[in-house]
């Protein structure tokens, strides 16, 4: 999801910096799959199990889900209406790294960033929770 929203971003608002998320998302992508791969196989590891719990709760819940999605797209697109493009809005989302909502599918597939993680975050409590009690 954040890649095809970084891609389409860096192509709609000709900002082609935000393609560098793709080169951070599908490495660590892999990274988290891996590491999951090997903990499911071998969950006797302390190691492989902090490693996988810190790149999940690192990655894909704080910067992908809270920052990007919450902040970057959820609180913007909930403040802007109230605001509109003021100084007020400006301070907190400051050009030209934001965009103030005019394009439907970018801030649809921002958004969606940030309910992907309420999800996310159960799976991670449980996670925490079976782990606390192997």
């Amino acid at each position: 999801m954040t890649c095809i929203h970084h891609v389409y971003g860096a192509i709609v608002y000709h900002t082609h910096w935000r393609l560098h998320v793709v080169f951070i998302a599908l490495p660590v992508a892999a990274a988290v799959w891996l590491l999951h791969y090997f903990y499911a196989k071998h969950n006797t590891s302390r190691a492989l199990f902090i490693s996988y719990a810190l790149m999940v709760l690192l990655f894909p819940v704080m910067l992908i889900g809270i920052y990007e999605g919450l902040y970057n797209h959820l609180a913007k697109n909930i403040i802007f209406p109230f605001s509109g493009n003021s100084a007020f809005f400006k301070m907190l989302f400051p050009p030209p790294t934001y965009e103030t909502p005019n394009n439907l599918v970018f801030e649809v597939t921002g958004v969606l960033q940030a309910f992907i993680v309420l999800p996310l975050l159960q799976a991670y409590g449980r996670l925490l929770k079976r782990e606390a009690y192997r």
